[in-house]
């Protein structure tokens, strides 16, 4: 039986309808009952109104799956922790969450008596160095005459050593505040200490405030560089003998049900987790998405067998009874487009995928309806193409 439906919106009643005009002999291919085939016309408008969506039918393997939940994560050296290496408070924040830094840029301004006093006990042993230095040199050269005991030319010796190794601590940690040494060098203290980012990257995490008295050992925010991101993913020990470095991995995201991303096996881990009794397995992605974020879950497998079989998203396919159908576009033109519904055979289902196992190639060229299945088929059901 040949039906043209027509699916609108009744704005004020907000129930859908079906128009059973038959369409034209030029319009129109052959279908029948016997294979579950029926068409539904549509409008832009009515595109819109019911939100089709087409997807593409995607070959990959869904049979030799090893399942490995797990997360997008950043790799260690591409993450930091910000800190400052004296006791301050906080005077003025830079930034915010989200905001993209770059390395030494100044992050939070603050005061710090410690910082100061710092300076001040490195602009001493300057001068206590340079006192002892000259003292030393006019030793060894007395106990070179043999003006001057032993005794004494080791005394200024060791005075001299240990003045040298206060400065050279000093001056190594006021580096670490970013302190201006030439300046310093010139007699003019810093009375506020910059905290800077360490790296290039993200503000991810933001846990000071404008007042707060912050120590060495507190974090005040978190700089991620997302631009190299990995996948890291749990593998159940009694999986493990199966996973080999540069298998293919398939990852889904629940943000991204309906896109597919791949990556591969890059290291495997060597001990298993007491508690869940898994395996860290570390991934890496064919290409990365701006979109994607540190921390994020994914649905992700293991690609054990290449084998790949032809499959769409779990979306798209509609149940009917024992019967299982999918909408492809069959017709395009500039007033209506014609949706074909094709009865399938359906196989495994993974990653929001499921496999069909039509042996129709030419099926898998066309465009699947992936969303808006529901008001396709309700359509048919009030027009009468298939029996309940």
């Amino acid at each position: 039986m040949k039906i043209r439906s027509l699916l609108f919106l009744l704005l004020v009643s907000g129930l859908m309808a079906c128009n059973d005009t038959p369409p034209s002999s030029g319009e129109a291919s052959e279908s029948g009952d016997a294979t579950g085939e029926s068409e539904v016309w549509l409008s832009p408008e009515q595109e819109v109104i019911t939100g089709i969506r087409l997807g593409n039918f995607v070959k990959q393997p869904l049979a030799d799956l090893v399942k490995a939940p797990g997360f997008i994560d950043s790799p260690p050296q591409y993450k930091a922790s910000v800190n400052a290496f004296a006791t301050v408070f906080v005077e003025k924040i830079h930034v915010i969450v989200g905001d993209e830094v770059q390395k030494d840029e100044v992050l939070v301004t603050a005061s710090s008596p410690e910082y100061v006093a710092m300076q001040q006990a490195y602009l001493e042993a300057r001068n206590q160095l340079a006192a002892l230095e000259s003292d030393f040199l006019r030793k060894q050269s007395l106990r070179a005459d043999n003006i001057s005991s032993q005794r004494e030319f080791e005394e200024a010796r060791a005075a001299f050593q240990s003045a040298r190794g206060q400065k050279a601590a000093l001056e190594s940690n006021l580096q670490l505040m970013g302190a201006d040494l030439p300046a310093l060098e010139e007699g003019t203290l810093a009375p506020k200490i910059q905290i800077k980012s360490p790296i290039t990257g993200k503000i991810a995490m933001l846990q000071t405030s404008v007042g707060q008295h912050s120590a060495p050992n507190e974090v005040m925010m978190e700089v991620i560089n997302s631009e190299h991101l990995h996948v890291e993913m749990k593998v159940l020990e009694q999986d493990i003998p199966k996973i080999k470095e540069g298998q293919p991995v398939v990852f889904t995201l629940p943000d991204f049900k309906e896109q597919l991303f791949r990556g591969e096996v890059y290291r495997k881990g060597n001990t298993i987790d007491p508690a869940g009794r898994f395996v860290q397995v570390h991934a890496h992605m064919d290409t990365e998405n701006p979109s994607f974020l540190p921390g994020m879950y994914i649905n992700s497998y293991v690609v054990v067998n290449q084998d790949s079989i032809w499959s769409v998203p779990s979306g798209a396919i509609v149940h009917e009874g024992s019967e299982t159908f999918l909408f492809v576009l069959q017709e395009s033109g500039d007033a209506q487009r014609k949706y074909l519904r094709k009865q399938v055979r359906t196989g495994i289902e993974a990653m929001g995928y499921t496999a069909i196992l039509n042996p129709d190639e030419g099926l898998f060229r066309d465009s699947v309806v992936v969303s808006g299945t529901y008001y396709l088929s309700n359509a048919l059901n009030e027009a009468g193409g298939h029996d309940n």
